[in-house]
């Protein structure tokens, strides 16, 4: 299908001067259109002296934006200019076309500043993904390339500096975030939670006043080798959660002194006799002890005023299992897990098991047989697990290669993530 070339013209390059479009064409679910420059020569990039000698001409395929849910590809013929001048190093330069597209680059500066956008709110995979439904076609990796070849914001030093952690992977790997408390917006982001990082940050950009930092020591040392005369501040959110623990200990160690009120007003006396009467429960020891101790009479209380294990669970923010445990515990002794091994039904077999490997026999199947025969209350899975430990690891066995999620918490993956803060 061939169309009026000045519509196109409009259309698709509209404020560009300096393409001339042949022809366009429709098929198999794609609009190309073939294109040329139209200026008279171009300046060279070495010297800045004026050319108009052509030496070749090459093709650039660029995929643009889809039309009309078809994919659109523009065929530009590039001319290769000879520059003139003696003094400059280069021979030939390209025609330039800084509006359309980069050099060497297999979009248009249209779909590469939206595959930037879909990459900053998606990232790789789900990128790729939206990107398809979109039309555009883009990989996750290309995606990736395009986030991490966008300039970092240049931020002025804040007055009043934020510092906390946040979870790249939780209970793995942590990383220091800095913000500007006056602004509300994303200064940095430093790839540990240490002092080292922090100081040096702040000793490269003097200015800070006020830091607002977590109550973690490694960002006060960081905090007071870095930036000597800042104040150090706790954030509002760390001062309240500190206060919320400190009542909930105290009230918790104070909880034996309240008891439920008797119609007269007066305490309620025990009149069974000193043998029949409960003995008290051991002294804890250390702070698990008592914080297990401190947990068991708060869940015990709470159920004794009449609420519901579930809304319990949601009060105090804790697991359902967790509330279950300490209630249906009557001492809270019992809810001290000891680091036992657990029994099985194969211990008493496990040195005849053993016996045999040693002779040479290795097969679960024949081992699980022999067990059997004797009437032992063993399963196949039980035999091979055990077997499976005796067998052990090979000594020379090479390292395994690391998984796509290590690799993406590796230090490429933080360097992405950190752009990615960075640039919403």
């Amino acid at each position: 299908m061939q169309t009026d070339a000045p519509f196109w013209k409009s259309l698709v390059f509209d404020g560009i001067d300096d393409v001339e479009v042949e022809a366009v064409a429709a098929a198999f679910g794609t609009v190309e259109v073939v294109a040329r420059g139209r200026t008279a020569g171009a300046t060279c990039p070495g010297c800045g002296r004026f050319s108009g000698q052509v030496h070749d001409r090459y093709q650039r395929r660029l995929r643009d934006l889809p039309l009309a849910d078809q994919g659109f590809v523009i065929r530009l013929t590039v001319r290769r200019f000879i520059c003139g001048s003696e003094d400059c190093p280069r021979r030939t330069f390209a025609e330039p076309f800084a509006r359309l597209a980069a050099p060497h680059a297999r979009f248009t500066t249209r779909l590469n500043h939206a595959l930037e956008r879909v990459g900053l709110a998606l990232a790789g995979r789900a990128g790729a993904r939206l990107a398809a439904q979109l039309g555009f076609g883009a990989g996750r990796m290309t995606l990736l390339r395009r986030v991490m070849a966008l300039p970092d914001p240049r931020f002025s030093t804040p007055r009043v500096l934020g510092v906390d952690d946040f979870a790249i992977r939780r209970g793995q790997t942590y990383s220091t975030i800095l913000t500007s408390v006056q602004d509300r917006r994303v200064v940095d982001v430093l790839p540990t939670r240490e002092a080292g990082p922090l100081a040096a940050w702040l000793v490269h950009h003097p200015g800070v006043e006020i830091i607002c930092r977590d109550r973690a020591g490694a960002y006060a040392e960081g905090a007071r080798r870095g930036a000597p005369g800042a104040l150090q501040v706790a954030d509002r959110f760390h001062l309240w959660q500190g206060l919320g623990r400190a009542v909930e200990t105290c009230v918790a160690a104070h909880r034996d002194c309240l008891r439920n009120p008797t119609p007269s007003g007066l305490l309620p006396q025990d009149t069974r006799p000193a043998s029949d009467r409960p003995q008290n429960d051991e002294a804890p020891v250390g702070r698990r002890a008592e914080r297990k101790k401190a947990a068991h009479a708060l869940v015990h209380e709470m159920l004794a005023q009449g609420h519901s294990r579930r809304a319990i669970a949601r009060h105090l923010g804790w697991g359902l299992n967790t509330v279950l445990r300490y209630a249906n515990a009557a001492r809270w002794q019992d809810t001290i897990r000891e680091n036992r091994p657990r029994s099985s039904r194969l211990d008493p077999y496990k040195p005849y098991l053993e016996r045999r490997f040693a002779e040479g026999c290795t097969s679960v199947t024949r081992l699980h047989g022999e067990l059997v025969a004797e009437q032992a209350p063993v399963t196949y899975g039980m035999v091979r697990a055990h077997i499976a430990t005796l067998r052990g690891a090979p000594s020379a066995a090479p390292p395994r290669p690391p998984t796509v999620r290590q690799q993406l918490y590796g230090r490429a993956g933080f360097y992405l993530l950190r752009k990615m803060i960075l640039l919403q």
